[in-house]
């Protein structure tokens, strides 16, 4: 176990009831942060940290520090079902019996991602058709089969309810449907604080990355995303605890910022069609330059392709079949 100091630097207390413990992650994000609410002899945990390393051991670790322990855990509140946020639900589950609570888009989405069939076969059909090619798509598929293993198998307990404030001991908070990040993405909002729990929605430093849900085509990131963000902006909001670096205060200066970083990313796309028909992945290259680590690639294609999806909502650019690709011209 790492020292009570060192663990301490990970911890941040936020209220009297609530507290912040930030979790290792194994890639070159930074380390996500899971909120914890005391209440009683009970532990009430907002997201839960990846099923890989030794993960659930610091996340003990750090319980310890403040007097509880994963064993008090009795309900976890998940923002979306991505590893990084939901990986140890499961095993938590098993040490303490915890109620899991999710979204009713999220339960159908680990459904659906345990049933399907031709899961790899869509994610290959996709890149290829953006333009990268096959043989990197594979390498792609052997790291997402990997990944898979952050996640420890757990079911759905209760589904969150939009319309219901959550009161447990003396603290409330109520649940904001938030898609953009990902499709069954919620924040958690406590009126009383002032606090918003925004997993991914919104971050401090930087605008986290939008991908393309490949098994619902109509849901459109971008879009719904923006959306998501007029829905919170204007709450009484004075501090906001993200998943990934430090609390902020400046939530809607920094709602300003990612649309007019949304606004430039579309308008710098349309500049690099205006050369000429190219793939998704051209124009990412043209973009985010070339040279990106593997997995990069795969996060500049997609953040590239939702903003496609924007313009060729707007009538401005429209994409062709070429061959086995898709290439995208001004319209």
């Amino acid at each position: 176990m790492p020292k009570p100091e060192t663990l301490w630097k990970s911890i941040k207390k936020i209220t009297e009831n609530l507290y912040l413990i930030s979790l290792p992650m194994p890639f070159r994000i930074r380390p996500v942060n899971v909120i914890v609410l005391v209440h009683g002899r009970g532990v009430v945990l907002f997201d839960t940290g990846l099923n890989l390393g030794g993960t659930i051991s610091r996340l003990e670790d750090s319980l310890k520090v403040i007097g509880r322990s994963v064993s008090e855990i009795d309900h976890i509140f998940i923002t979306h079902c991505h590893a990084d946020h939901c990986g140890l639900a499961g095993r938590i589950k098993e040490i303490s019996g915890a109620v899991i609570h999710l979204s009713e888009i999220g339960k159908q989405i680990i459904q659906n991602d345990r049933s399907r069939k031709q899961g790899a076969d869509t994610v290959k059909s996709f890149y290829v058709e953006q333009g990268i090619a096959e043989e990197s798509v594979n390498a792609y598929l052997v790291f997402l089969r990997y990944f898979r293993k952050a996640t420890a198998p757990f079911q759905v307990d209760e589904c969150l309810d939009f319309q219901t404030e959550y009161a447990i001991g003396d603290t409330a908070f109520t649940v904001l449907e938030t898609p953009g990040h990902a499709r069954d993405h919620v924040c958690y909002f406590f009126r009383k604080e002032g606090i918003l729990l925004s997993g991914d929605h919104i971050l401090p430093e930087s605008t986290f990355n939008l991908r393309p849900d490949l098994l619902c085509t109509e849901f459109r990131p971008l879009g719904a995303m923006l959306d998501s963000l007029a829905r919170i902006e204007d709450l009484p909001i004075g501090r906001v605890l993200p998943a990934h670096g430090t609390p902020f205060s400046n939530l809607q200066e920094i709602a300003k910022k990612v649309r007019r970083h949304h606004r430039e990313k579309k308008q710098l796309i349309r500049e690099v069609i205006n050369e000429g028909p190219q793939t998704a992945f051209e124009i990412s290259k043209n973009i985010f330059g070339i040279g990106l680590p593997g997995f990069d690639l795969f996060l500049a294609l997609n953040e590239t392709y939702v903003h496609l999806v924007e313009l060729m909502r707007d009538g401005t650019v429209e994409g062709y079949k070429k061959g086995k690709q898709v290439l995208y011209i001004v319209h």
